[in-house]
């Protein structure tokens, strides 16, 4: 366990946020995923997936390329390929069951009251429509506003997104703004209509630092201001630690930790959680090769029996690679873990 630290105090983390605000939050979730499971062919990518997503809350989900983090936020909504077969136990948005629904209605919740920024603005954004245009539509599709109107509410989103010159940039091209003008544009798009949940997938990925910080800020804030939940879909664990609330650990189509913010970064119990951690670059391992997670995210047809990531695992027994630990509670009733060695504080040495 040398390579492995419990305690990844070397990340920092902003300030908790306050109990009676978290309270208010929990009042009722908004999305609710229970069961969820993906299929191509004769491969499951997705395997039986729990998420929920509170009133007001951000919940990040965190693993490598290839975990199915991206196929989660695809499925709810509705936005997966026609070859994949997706079944869920539930999956509800509000009052709506979102697996009854059909393609018309969905497209109604669809940038209305449920909305997406992809991870590439560049390939996302219409190259031959101006921003303008772009973000005009959900508003004159979904609130039946008049051109006049729609322009006058764009505008003012790009102003809220702290683009400068909104009126100019409103008839610019996308290939005419920066990366981070062009994720800011994403933004507006996706919050223009107020959704009560946006989903964001890896939205800062092709960004430098500087640029990063400020689109978390800016999700951060405009989702505190609108009252919007956010499901956060990320690979980077600095970033987890600047906005969750919640965090869900997903490796290869499975959840295998899940807890608040705190309960993560103070208390990782999951080996897989672990090896991330120490994954993360240090300042003072400048000059060294930086630590890996030794094997790679299985593919599909390929998944190993029991634990998923037991190939990979410095703790992993027989039991590991026989049988699939549940997802179960660990300590705290928010912390859930799935790990035959949980807690590892205990059973490992």
């Amino acid at each position: 366990m040398e390579n492995i630290p419990v305690q990844p105090d070397h990340i920092s983390r902003s300030p908790k946020r306050e109990e009676g605000q978290n309270a208010s939050q929990a009042a009722r979730d908004v999305l609710v995923i229970r069961g969820l499971s993906i299929r191509f062919a004769s491969f499951d990518v997705l395997d039986r997936v729990d998420l929920s997503v509170r009133a007001g809350e951000l919940v990040c989900v965190v693993g490598e390329s290839g975990s199915g983090k991206s196929l989660t936020a695809l499925a709810t909504m509705g936005l997966t390929p026609d070859v994949a077969r997706v079944t869920a136990d539930r999956m509800t948005f509000a009052d709506h069951d979102l697996l009854s629904l059909s393609e018309h209605q969905r497209q109604t919740l669809r940038g209305n009251e449920m909305a997406m920024i992809f991870q590439e603005p560049m390939t996302s954004l219409n190259p031959v429509m101006t921003i303008g245009e772009q973000i005009t539509e959900p508003l004159r599709q979904h609130r039946g506003m008049s051109a006049d109107d729609a322009r006058t509410t764009a505008i003012a989103m790009l102003r809220r997104v702290q683009i400068s010159a909104p009126e100019t940039r409103f008839y610019q091209y996308p290939h005419q703004l920066s990366g981070g003008l062009r994720q800011r544009v994403m933004i507006a798009m996706a919050l223009v209509c107020q959704p009560r949940l946006l989903i964001a997938d890896e939205p800062t990925t092709a960004l430098d630092v500087t640029i990063q910080k400020q689109i978390l800020q800016l999700v951060d804030e405009l989702r505190h201001e609108m009252g919007t939940s956010v499901l956060f879909i990320t690979h980077d664990l600095a970033v987890v630690s600047e906005i969750a609330d919640r965090i869900a650990v997903i490796y290869a189509g499975r959840i295998v930790e899940e807890g608040t913010r705190d309960e993560i970064f103070e208390d990782p119990q999951h080996p897989y959680t672990l090896s991330l951690f120490a994954a993360l670059p240090r300042p003072e391992d400048k000059g060294r090769d930086l630590a890996s997670i030794r094997g790679q995210v299985p593919g599909p047809g390929t998944m190993p029996a029991g634990c998923r990531f037991a190939p990979r695992c410095p703790f992993a027994i027989d039991l590991c690679h026989a049988e699939s630990p549940p997802l179960e509670v660990l300590g705290s009733p928010t912390h859930h873990v799935a790990c035959w060695r949980a807690p590892l504080e205990e059973s490992v040495t």
